[in-house]
């Protein structure tokens, strides 16, 4: 089952919660109260951007419309959208951390 840990803020604190089916990263981050913003449900859109520190390959590859928006932020390749982002089952670790923290 992999383990996502999230890194909370500039205090370098961490958050690790278990995804025993993976699922989408925005269902365990609200089951959770995981620390990153989702401001999409008030029209600000990626808000919920996260870079991938470790875990890349725990996680489903961008889907087009994801790709499309993380090419309009010309950020790195490490990071996501959490809102459109799903984990894959089996075991692992996946590190993350909200975008600007």
């Amino acid at each position: 089952m992999p383990t996502i840990v999230f890194f909370e803020g500039v205090q370098g604190r961490t958050k690790s919660v278990e995804a025993p089916g993976g699922g989408e990263l925005l269902d365990i981050c609200d089951e959770h109260l995981a620390p990153v913003p989702f401001s999409c449900r008030s029209a600000s859109c990626a808000t919920c951007q996260i870079e991938i520190v470790e875990g890349a390959d725990l996680l489903e590859p961008p889907d087009a419309a994801e790709q499309e928006l993380l090419d309009v932020l010309g950020g790195p390749t490490s990071h996501r959208l959490a809102c459109q982002t799903r984990v894959r089952a089996g075991v692992g670790l996946v590190r993350l951390k909200p975008v600007g923290t």
